[in-house]
């Protein structure tokens, strides 16, 4: 990333968002605010129930803010209705689910190119675009296979190729190798950063593995809904092997409640 482009991509504004369960309310994000700068690869970690998901489900404009900004290039999503939602979702991000979410009536083929087709995309444009990425994840062989007759890794990265496809500003990706085993997840990481820095995607990541954390460039860690503490690795200086000591360093404090993270 260049560090000298202080362009902000991504605004979160004091971000708020509240349930109300059998009439008692819960605050899942209790005023979170940050930016994220073009090509940056951050992840975001937190215990279950920190709010870690909900923020990306609230960007993704899965479900809606109770009161704070999201603001993508300068426009504020938060308010986003009809079609500009639709054109938000199908073209400005891109999401990339835990358990894939292919649909199993397609191809692999057919679910990549489903976002062109939404959205009117010529036939030539789209198979274009198809071979490079498929090319690009090495995923040309499964193409014309279902979800059925794929792995757990083939299926990720058809989602992946699905995500990347409408060329989104941002990808959002949910715990991406939650449903992998570890040479698979590896596997998927190293793409993703590869992804992240020779196609210069921003990614956002929420992940509770600190291996899949050690990729990224820039970590938020989330508690009871507020940022707990940031880290940062100095790249190309630090190892991944020691920004993940950083992490783990990190999660323990978390793990015992302490405030004072160094």
């Amino acid at each position: 990333m260049n560090n000298a482009n202080t362009q902000k991509l991504l605004e979160v504004r004091d971000l708020h968002k509240s349930y109300e369960k059998d009439g008692v309310p819960t605050r899942a994000l209790n005023g979170i605010t940050f930016d994220v700068l073009p090509g940056e690869y951050m992840g975001i970690m937190g215990a279950s129930g920190s709010g870690k998901t909900t923020l990306l489900n609230c960007i993704a404009t899965i479900i809606k803010p109770t009161s704070g900004q999201i603001l993508l290039s300068g426009t504020n999503i938060s308010v986003f209705g009809g079609d500009e939602l639709s054109e938000y979702r199908g073209s400005k991000i891109g999401y990339l689910f835990q358990d894939f979410a292919l649909l199993d009536n397609l191809t692999g083929r057919e679910n990549i190119l489903l976002p062109l087709s939404i959205h009117d995309v010529n036939a030539s444009t789209a198979e274009a675009k198809l071979a490079g990425i498929a090319g690009f994840l090495g995923i040309t062989d499964v193409l014309s296979k279902f979800p059925s007759q794929m792995s757990g890794g083939q299926k990720q990265r058809v989602a992946a190729a699905r995500c990347l496809i409408s060329d989104p500003s941002i990808i959002l990706a949910d715990e991406p190798t939650g449903a992998l085993d570890t040479k698979t997840a590896r596997s998927l990481m190293e793409k993703l950063q590869e992804i992240n820095r020779k196609r210069s995607r921003t990614i956002l990541m929420v992940t509770h593995d600190p291996n899949a954390a050690s990729f990224c460039s820039r970590i938020l860690f989330i508690q009871d809904g507020v940022i707990f503490h940031e880290l940062r690795r100095q790249v190309p200086a630090e190892t991944r092997d020691h920004f993940y000591g950083r992490i783990l360093r990190v999660m323990a404090q978390i793990g015992g409640g302490s405030a004072n993270v160094l």
